[in-house]
């Protein structure tokens, strides 16, 4: 009876164990309960801005920026053939830019310039009255040319002076904030000129227009002014964004600067500026609304 006993206890352990085996997983090669499974955690790519255009003068960024105090004098000038022959070479590679010796686009006149001088090493930057040639630290000299009447100005008559130590390269400006909606890296001008017509002029007009006829409510127009059909604007704000809103549509990139709307599109070879308010009370229409292009592009 004891021995029976004994048995009966061992083979309760054994079931005992056996549960205990099953619950806590251990034993053989079987698995324990399995959770819910739950995914890895990701964090989003951001996407990347426009890629920022390259320096107008590789040249130029070599060198250390200029003393913006540096005294100047008239020395003997080292680099006027140079830049006559630089003048010469862009009248016959970017003739578009002239009409004989007279400039039409005084902005892509300047960039062009400084591109064909850097293609010869020679860092050149224009302060938008002169432009200044050097090839090392030491010293710049500064040459004017164009005239008043935007007409080139070639050999010893467009050397001024002589710096040093030399007064370019000129520090760097910053750039402003990437603009929402706009494919373009920022930019800035480094010379401006008004051009014989804007080649954006159609596109504005054309939005002046639909605005009247989408939203009436931002204008009074039994009110204009003298002598001209252009409405009283009741609501500035609403004028200026409704016209940069349409021509976003339009693919440019715009902006109002408080005074005039900038436009770009497509590159940063240059934008244009539009004054489409007149008198800050009225909107203004016409071949006059184009005021400037500016190369690169001003924003």
């Amino acid at each position: 009876m004891k021995q029976v006993g004994r048995r009966a206890s061992g083979l309760l352990m054994v079931a005992i164990g056996a549960l205990a085996l099953g619950y806590c997983g251990g034993g053989g090669s079987g698995a324990g309960p399995v959770g819910p499974s739950v995914p890895p955690v990701t964090t989003p790519t951001p996407t990347p801005g426009p890629t920022p255009d390259p320096p107008i003068s590789s040249s130029c960024t070599k060198l250390p920026v200029g003393n913006a105090n540096a005294p100047c004098r008239a020395e003997n000038p080292e680099y006027v053939d140079v830049v006559y022959q630089a003048i010469r070479t862009l009248q016959t590679e970017q003739s578009f830019i002239f009409d004989g010796d007279e400039v039409k686009s005084v902005g892509a006149y300047y960039v062009e310039l400084i591109k064909v001088l850097d293609r010869q090493g020679l860092c050149a930057e224009t302060d938008g009255e002169e432009l200044g040639v050097t090839d090392g630290s030491s010293s710049n000299e500064q040459y004017d040319v164009l005239t008043a009447q935007n007409r080139v100005r070639f050999g010893p008559t467009s050397y001024r002076t002589t710096c040093r130590p030399s007064s370019i390269p000129l520090a760097p400006r910053g750039l402003g904030p990437q603009m929402a909606g706009c494919p373009l890296a920022p930019s800035h001008e480094i010379a401006c000129g008004r051009e014989s017509s804007g080649k954006y002029h159609g596109d504005v007009e054309g939005a002046i227009e639909q605005l009247q006829k989408e939203k009436p409510e931002l204008f009074n127009f039994n009110e204009t002014a003298q002598g001209t059909n252009w409405p009283l604007v009741k609501d500035h704000d609403g004028y200026n964004n409704g016209l940069l809103a349409i021509l976003t549509q339009k693919g440019y990139c715009a902006r109002f600067d408080g005074e005039e709307i900038a436009l770009k599109r497509g590159s940063n070879t240059s934008s244009e500026q539009y004054d489409v308010n007149f008198q800050d009370k009225y909107i203004r229409t016409g071949s006059g609304i184009y005021r400037a292009s500016c190369y690169p592009a001003s924003f």
